[in-house]
């Protein structure tokens, strides 16, 4: 009896051994799926974390960019950076052409490759009809002739693709994606992945269709609005950092707004707020000035470029100075000339000032010259030409506002300025009949300017004491 019961027991440690190695392999199991579930709450959490810091900061930017390539540009650097891309382009529908789009904005490509990709042209079209949705192209993706093309075309393996919309139509694709796909290092796109780059292309397509930059500001804080409440119910502890968020957002509409105020004048920019829109206005009695240094082309070949613009920046530094002393309103800059006016808005100076203001611009470049080496002291000489009559003044089209003036009187005041000589301020008539008794003049007589014929000039020497 005593061999059998030596295998009985013999059996019965065999069976405890498997159930534990049994066992063991269990919890094993059980383990590797725990880590596995906590690895892929940690990707969601990340591309939520992600999502939220790349929408913050287009909405911050969103007030300070007005212009389209900027705006894009960075958005394609935020992309890049955050999300950790390789590569971004932007293709834009080709003029002409329906479903046909061209590179147009490009980030992360060598320069060979850019080479490459601009000239390219992509045809939106699959099994006979219009691409319309965004879509992924990653190591599971079934095969298909557009993801091809891209891959081809763009020289980006793995992406995801989105469309940029203006009025429900399709202006533009959005393609970002990565040279490999191996996890952890390189995680493959997924869905995440497309519903905040889905995102990132509204803030695209807010940028580019708002008529006003107050209307898109609204629009963004909305937008972000949104994301934070969404962002609260599933992570908490950013709570805090969403209140900085608004506080931020309320500072930078601050600055937006007087950003605004000076680019425009005060009346425009409040009827601009108030109404969308600012209407253009006939002014009776404006005067204009044009100042234009002499041998500006000759000069602007003898130095760099980085000088010249030194050079016409303190220029015109202290003619916006001296312009805003005699309450002028400065109009614009092209090139080396300088334009600024009164009467074109409810409040400034008058034919009087505009004067005082041109003779003042006209000492200051001479003493600024003293300061230069002889033969640089030439070319630091300006003309100036003032003109007073009817004008229209007011703010055209929805991007890039700028306060602008149009007629005659702005056309006569530059032909006055091109009919000057170095040194010297000279006038129209119109303008003289106004100034007469305040300063001295020499008659020029009548003076013969480009399409307009002859037209009776004046210098102005000096104050009456």
């Amino acid at each position: 009896m005593e061999p059998e019961s030596n295998d009985q027991q013999i059996k019965e440690l065999q069976r405890q051994v498997k159930y534990y190695r049994d066992l063991s392999d269990e919890v094993a199991g059980q383990n590797i799926r725990s880590d596995s579930q906590i690895s892929l709450l940690k990707r969601k959490l990340t591309q939520k974390e992600n999502g939220f810091t790349i929408l913050s900061a287009l909405h911050d930017s969103f007030g300070q960019q007005i212009f389209e390539e900027d705006f894009i540009v960075n958005t394609l650097l935020l992309i890049n950076t955050t999300l950790k891309m390789d590569k971004t382009v932007v293709v834009w529908k080709a003029p002409g052409k329906n479903h046909v789009f061209q590179t147009r904005f490009h980030m992360g490509f060598e320069k060979s490759e850019v080479e490459k990709i601009m000239p390219v042209e992509i045809d939106f079209f699959e099994a006979e009809e219009k691409i319309v949705r965004p879509f992924i192209k990653n190591k599971m993706s079934p095969p298909s002739h557009i993801a091809e093309e891209l891959q081809s075309k763009l020289l980006i393996p793995f992406f995801i693709s989105v469309p940029i919309r203006m009025r429900s139509e399709i202006i533009a694709w959005m393609i970002t994606g990565r040279e490999k796909e191996a996890w952890p290092f390189y995680p493959i796109l997924d869905e995440g992945d497309l519903d905040t780059l889905v995102s990132i292309s509204g803030f695209l397509e807010a940028g580019l269709s708002n008529a006003s930059l107050y209307n898109s500001l609204e629009k963004a804080n909305e937008e972000l609005e949104s994301y934070n409440q969404e962002l609260e119910k599933r992570v908490a502890e950013r709570t805090k950092d969403l209140r900085k968020k608004n506080r931020e957002l309320t500072f930078e509409k601050k600055r937006s707004e007087d950003l605004l105020l000076n680019i425009l004048p005060e009346e425009t920019a409040e009827e601009l707020k108030k109404y969308g829109f600012a209407k253009a206005k006939l002014q009776e009695n404006a005067t204009v000035m044009f100042t234009d240094f002499v041998n500006f082309t000759k000069f602007s070949s003898s130095i760099s470029s980085e000088e010249l613009v030194a050079e016409l920046d303190h220029c015109f530094r202290n003619f916006d100075t001296i312009t805003t002393k005699y309450r002028l309103e400065k109009i614009k800059t092209i090139g080396d000339a300088h334009m600024s006016a009164c009467g074109v808005t409810g409040d400034g100076g008058d034919a009087s000032d505009v004067i005082r203001a041109g003779l003042e611009m006209r000492d200051f470049v001479e003493k600024y010259a003293l300061e230069k080496p002889e033969h640089l002291r030439p070319y630091f000489k300006i003309r100036v030409g003032i003109n007073t009559g009817p004008v229209v003044s007011g703010v055209v089209g929805l991007k890039k506002f700028s306060f602008d003036i149009w007629g005659d009187t702005v056309n006569t005041a530059d032909r006055i300025q091109s009919g000057s000589i170095a040194g010297k301020v000279n006038v129209s008539e119109s303008t003289y009949l106004l100034t007469k008794d305040l300063f001295e003049f020499e008659n020029r007589g009548k003076i013969a300017a480009k399409n307009k014929g002859e037209i009776q000039m004046y210098f102005v020497e000096r104050k009456v004491n």
